[in-house]
């Protein structure tokens, strides 16, 4: 009997439950579009659109303002931030959207390694003559500096003008550590050789007059070396060449200064560097003037008279060769705005400049018909007193400045354009290691050859400064 009545008591509490449940209100799965949001205030989840579970929330950054913490400081650590912020920019997980084409500003982080290339359209600066090396006359006037009908044919103002050079540029520098603080760079430039060349001819007749003027060192006047003279001297040749060569080399450590922040549109750029410069200018000045005596005459050669057919050259030949060696300090700056790019560097370096000078001068006379010929020592300009070669060390300061106008192709590739501007404060020159003042015993064509005293060494330093400019047309290479 107690087992039929547990079992009526299960049957009515089953018959129970299923009466309430098929009467209880059912809720809808269905989120509505437009619910208005309760009126207390709060917000039932179960109303809100589905589609605000979707967007993201930016990861809290160190330094934001009102994210644990005052402007400027890292909620975690409780101190500062260094500026610029340390770390690999760009792998954080919420950086900004990269610009068009997939060009970066300076959401793309600071670069690991960069190449910078450069052809060179320079302007080295002309080589001075003491004195003029080549002139033309009347043959009464005998191509004398002063006289009336003399015309200079080379040394005009002083001066040779060197022609146009080309050359290249190339520097390549690598960024160490996740913030690329600091790194090194090393380059340099070439610029090929330049040359200034004035080649005159004569008749075999010997028109027109060409002459070598210099001033006697004995009576002070001035007077020339005839090479080429109307029924005298024929078939006569005068060059005057002038070479300018430039290159050198550096190495740097740098140090970022400044850099703005990633995701900045307008991005700024400062270095500030410091290591060793070497610079190389190599100049030669070469006087040669050649010429046939003509049957019938005489001139004098080494003390001596020579004939017809006899052919004289008398060469100077003058080379200089500076090495700059010094410390370098300077800096380098770029902004870029989208796809604009502006680069500016100065450096300038301090140091010694190692200076040698050759100096070398013939003249020699050859007869075809007797097959004879000699050479005597010293041209012109080049003689006994100043033959041999010569050292000395001077203080130098060297200067080089670069300003570049680009536009960012990509976010790795920049085209630019500029000017260049290198200047060496002290340095020996070709055209200053000669004096005009020349004493006519020690030139072999002179008639006094060989009858004055022994003199000594005339040679004197000249100091001069040379700079080259001119325009550059580059690539820069990022990465």
């Amino acid at each position: 009997m107690r087992k039929k009545l547990l079992g009526t008591i299960a049957a009515l509490v089953a018959g129970a439950g299923g009466a309430l449940a098929q009467n209880a209100p059912m809720r809808s799965t269905t989120v509505p579009v437009n619910v208005a949001p309760a009126t207390n205030g709060m917000t039932d989840p179960s109303l809100m659109p589905a589609n605000r579970y979707n967007e993201p929330i930016p990861p809290v950054l160190p330094g934001m303002p009102g994210m644990g913490g005052p402007e400027g400081m890292d909620p975690g650590a409780g101190g500062p931030l260094p500026w610029p912020p340390p770390g690999p920019y760009g792998q954080t997980p919420y950086e900004s959207p990269d610009l068009e084409d997939g060009l970066l500003g300076a959401a793309g982080g600071p670069v690991r390694f960069y190449v910078d290339g450069s052809y060179l359209l320079m302007f080295p600066k002309s080589q001075p003559t003491n004195y003029p090396l080549l002139t033309t006359s009347a043959p009464a006037d005998l191509g004398r500096v002063g006289q009336p009908t003399t015309s200079i044919l080379a040394g005009v103002n002083g001066k040779l003008n060197i022609g146009t050079a080309s050359g290249f540029r190339l520097n390549a520098g690598v960024w160490r550590g996740e913030d690329s603080r600091v790194g090194i760079e090393v380059g340099g430039l070439y610029i090929s050789p330049v040359s200034y060349n004035n080649y005159v001819a004569g008749s075999v007749g010997g028109i027109p007059l060409l002459a070598r003027p210099f001033v006697s060192d004995v009576s002070g006047l001035p007077i020339s070396l005839i090479t080429s003279s109307p029924g005298v001297i024929g078939s006569a040749s005068s060059l005057v060449r002038a070479t300018t060569s430039v290159w050198g080399v550096e190495a740097n450590g740098l140090w970022n200064a400044y850099r703005t922040c990633p995701g900045e549109c307008r991005s700024w750029n400062l270095n500030l560097l410091m290591g060793y410069r070497y610079f190389e200018l190599s100049e030669k000045l070469h006087a040669t003037s050649r010429g046939t005596v003509i049957q019938g005459n005489t001139i004098p050669y080494g003390g001596v008279l020579i004939g017809g057919d006899t052919t004289v050259e008398v060469r100077d030949e003058f080379t200089v060769m500076n090495k700059f060696h010094g410390g370098q300090v300077g800096f380098q700056s770029q902004f870029s705005s989208g796809r604009w790019y502006v680069g500016i560097t100065g450096k300038v370096a301090f140091g010694l400049t190692n200076q040698r000078v050759d100096v070398m001068g013939t003249t020699s006379a050859t007869n075809p018909t007797t097959f004879t010929g000699s050479t005597t020592q010293g041209g012109l300009f080049a003689n006994a007193s100043n033959i041999g070669s010569y050292r000395q060390d001077n203080f130098g300061i060297l200067t080089d400045a670069n300003a570049t106008f680009g536009y960012n192709f990509t976010s790795w590739l920049t085209g630019t354009v500029g000017y260049n501007f290198i200047h060496l404060s002290s340095v020996a020159r070709p055209g200053n290691m000669y004096s005009g003042r020349v004493d006519p015993t020690l030139v072999p064509l002179s008639a006094s050859y060989g009858t004055g005293s022994t003199t000594t060494n005339a040679f004197s330093y000249k100091q001069d400064d040379f700079f080259v400019h001119g325009l550059n047309f580059g690539l820069i290479f990022r990465y």
